[in-house]
């Protein structure tokens, strides 16, 4: 080190002036950069000011509050390294020093070759943590210019997110991003199509600790556009090998998303009313049958519909059909689902409704179809009801048999009109 100038800056914190100014003269023929201090207080300015590689402390420095500058300066930066001089052997005032972990005690006068010697085993650790934060620069350019959303996770914790994820998430960068205390835990709806509530923990365990190693879907919203749909993506990792780093990335598959969902509604959906149809309308029976302990159901035909396709052709009686689901639509909750059970027989299921609520929406529908002009038909057009309440422990198949009858039972009475089953 002696022979040619290392990249290294030291700052001289002692309060011996002679000793001080020769340490200056000794290390400036050494390293590139000598700064001094004679008191606690300026030594604490400087470091904050020129944050140097090396700090050489007097061990008798301390501040108007008795703090010693190895405590301060451990304050500002834990992993500082830090040359401690002293001048007699204090066993207590020693141990204090000790236990702030530094790096290497020197006596007064400072011996040259121990000086040069604990400085070349301090350099290599600067060195180190310098190649260390320029791989970590390397690294985080990389993924900035990596098209797809991306992150790195160690223990649970985001440590860096790219620019693509932060611009996502509506930051420039990750330091804006870090700085907000944000993370894509805060945007995700939905993992794996259950509803997701919680930081980022949560789910990179879920991502992360999964032994089949499949890929994830996440739903994240952006808040760019809050009220449009959520992107989804697949999210999957890879480990950085001997760091307990892993890259979790995000891989945009919401056309394909779109695309599955459409197929779904096609399956799911009576081509001709786009209402349910009774495979996927039972389906969800028996899920709310589980899930709700207070469930309706209504049961409606429209009257005489035989005598509208035989009077006005079967294309006027699809429009009628098209016609009425729309209507009903429109009336029902955004939480209530409506299904063609087949013909002109539809049905609606009321989650979290009890039998006034349903009595009260089915006769609400019965008079929008009365109160309604149909295309192609001249005539007033009207619909009979059933309305039944899910019994304690009463099966799916019970249930419907029983909204049956009271459809049957309202059409024997006259029609359009609301019956209780």
């Amino acid at each position: 080190m002696a022979r040619s100038r290392q990249r290294l800056s030291i700052l001289v914190a002692l309060e011996d002036d002679y000793e001080r100014e020769r340490l200056v003269e000794m290390l400036g023929r050494a390293v590139s950069s000598v700064a001094a201090a004679a008191d606690a207080a300026t030594a604490l300015e400087r470091f904050r000011a020129e944050s140097p590689d090396v700090t050489l402390v007097d061990m008798n420095l301390s501040d108007s509050h008795g703090n010693d500058p190895v405590t301060l300066i451990r304050r500002e930066r834990e992993d500082a390294p830090v040359i401690v001089v002293y001048d007699s052997y204090n066993p207590r005032r020693l141990l204090e020093v000790v236990e702030r972990n530094v790096d290497a005690f020197i006596r007064s006068p400072v011996d040259q070759d121990r000086l040069l010697t604990a400085l070349r085993r301090c350099a290599r650790n600067v060195f180190l943590r310098r190649r260390l934060r320029q791989a970590d620069r390397d690294l985080h350019r990389l993924l900035d210019a990596f098209p797809a959303m991306a992150l790195l996770e160690k223990d649970g914790r985001v440590i860096y997110a790219n620019r693509p994820l932060a611009n996502y998430c509506g930051y420039e960068d990750h330091e804006a991003m870090n700085a907000d205390g944000a993370g894509p835990g805060e945007y995700m709806e939905r993992l794996d199509g259950t509803v997701y509530e919680g930081g980022d923990e949560r789910w990179i365990a879920a991502v992360t600790d999964d032994r089949l190693d499949v890929d994830h879907v996440a739903h994240l919203v952006n808040p760019a556009n809050p009220d449009g749909l959520p992107g989804v993506f697949s999210v999957n990792h890879s480990s950085l090998p001997g760091s307990g780093i892993r890259l979790i990335s995000f891989h945009d598959v919401s056309a394909l998303e779109d695309k599955r969902r459409h197929l779904a509604d096609e399956a799911s959906t009576d081509p001709l009313t786009r209402a349910l149809n009774r495979r996927s309308f039972l389906r969800i029976l028996e899920e709310c049958a589980v899930r709700d302990r207070t469930l309706s159901l209504i049961m409606f035909d429209i009257d005489h519909f035989k005598s509208i396709n035989d009077t006005y052709g079967h294309d006027v009686g699809d429009s009628v059909l098209r016609e009425i689901s729309a209507l009903v639509r429109s009336d029902i909750r955004r939480s209530d689902f409506f299904a063609r059970w087949g013909g002109e027989e539809f049905m609606v299921l009321l989650p979290a409704s009890d039998m006034d609520r349903a009595v009260e929406a089915a006769e609400r529908l019965r008079e929008a179809v009365e109160a309604s002009d149909f295309t192609g038909v001249p005539r007033q057009i009207t619909s009979s009801f059933g309305v039944a309440m899910r019994r304690p422990a009463e099966s799916s198949d019970e249930f419907v048999k029983r909204v049956d009858q009271a459809l049957y039972d309202a059409k024997e009475a006259g029609r359009n009109q609301v019956v209780v089953g």
